[in-house]
């Protein structure tokens, strides 16, 4: 019987209630994180959820408790960190990377792993222990084609899907939220490119310097212009997982560049759809963070991916976005390709509807039939 910290004999709609705990969970200060909690929240509507994160005050999700210790005792759980599997140390295995392993295999059967993918640092001893780790559980589903043709090759059973966050949408609250925001800092969005940053560390192949300076050059054309550069901060989380600083270091070198902080306090409308109401209205959208490309596209607008990983790589490849890889891009060859594009929709329901079907068998995998 699982215990009272995950389930309590609540009696809905005929029967009892579902607890499903998610693990591997990583913050609510990134806001493409806490897009794929508010998803998996819409795609379990009837369940009770918990999760634990690394906030020490977790921005409040509707539906979803967050506590201090990891769940257990409940009736499923689903692995949900983006990036968790990088390695930091190529060559070795990190104990974060272990203690993620760990969270894996302590209920492996009752788990399934949904919407991750499997970054260019895991490999060699770490994907063989990652590797062993997914022949257990319940069921594998990952958001990128190269994670899943690593997987399928190493004989895992994994299923290709998308992002979670691709079943989100927007609100008019949020449209009036964003409306606000813009007009109390002079912002027109229609006469703007917005984009969004982050810093690097060891597990990317990139420079934080290097690419400041180039962002810069890409800030400085989109002036020339005579649009407005908006830099959108997606995390305000931990280490490298940080965007204001980037983001003000780019307002130091090209004056005229703004901030749009969705991370709004004490507001009842999630900073993930304060960001798809900023995209629908923007002019250009530039997405250097995957979940910038994700949630542009979930709200109808297509997206100039500047792509440093495979998860973005993919996007572009299989839904045949613009965008090149972030280490070769040209600010001003790049810039005035993305100029001279035109606003582009994006058919999102199809993608909507693909990954509600891939949830829906991760579930009956579990032997909860019909859950979302």
């Amino acid at each position: 019987m699982p215990t009272e910290q995950c389930r309590t004999m609540e009696q809905r709609s005929g029967g009892m209630t579902v607890h499903i705990g998610l693990i591997n969970a990583y913050s609510t200060l990134n806001l493409g994180d806490a897009a794929i909690y508010s998803a998996l929240r819409k795609l379990l509507p009837a369940a009770q959820i918990t999760a634990s994160v690394r906030d020490e005050r977790p921005e409040p999700i509707a539906g979803i408790q967050f506590q201090n210790r990891r769940p257990s005792g409940c009736d499923g759980y689903v692995s949900v960190g983006g990036d968790i599997f990088n390695n930091a140390r190529e060559w070795f295995i990190t104990k974060n990377f272990l203690l993620n392993l760990a969270e894996l295999t302590r209920h492996s059967r009752q788990t399934v792993l949904f919407g991750q993918s499997i970054p260019r640092s895991c490999h060699g001893l770490s994907f063989l222990a990652l590797r062993q780790c997914f022949l257990n559980l319940a069921a594998v589903c990952v958001r990128d084609a190269q994670s899943h043709r690593r997987l399928r090759q190493a004989g895992v059973d994994v299923r290709l899907s998308f992002d979670t966050a691709f079943v989100l949408e927007g609100s008019d609250a949020a449209r009036q939220a964003a409306q606000s925001l813009c007009e109390a800092q002079g912002l027109d969005l229609a006469r703007s490119a917005v984009l969004s940053v982050r810093a690097f560390d060891s597990m990317y192949l990139h420079d934080t310097a290097s690419f400041v300076e180039r962002m810069a050059g890409l800030c400085r054309h989109v002036v020339s212009a005579g649009l407005t550069p908006v830099v959108l901060i997606q995390s305000r989380a931990y280490g490298a997982d940080h965007d204001l600083d980037v983001a003000r270091a780019l307002v130091s070198r090209v004056p005229g560049t703004a901030i749009v902080d969705p991370f709004l306090d004490a507001s009842p409308i999630p900073s993930w759809q304060l960001a798809m109401a900023v995209f629908e209205r923007a002019r250009h959208i530039i997405a250097v963070r995957y979940h910038t490309a994700v949630l542009a596209l979930a709200a109808g607008r297509v997206p100039f991916h500047l792509h440093y990983s495979n998860k973005g790589r993919d996007l572009c490849e299989r839904l045949e976005l613009p965008g090149c890889d972030l280490g070769g891009f040209d600010p001003v060859a790049t810039g005035e390709a993305i100029l001279a594009s035109r606003p582009v929709p994006f058919d999102d329901q199809a993608i909507r509807s693909q990954v509600r079907r891939d949830f829906s068998w991760c579930m009956d995998r579990l032997g909860l039939e019909g859950m979302n």
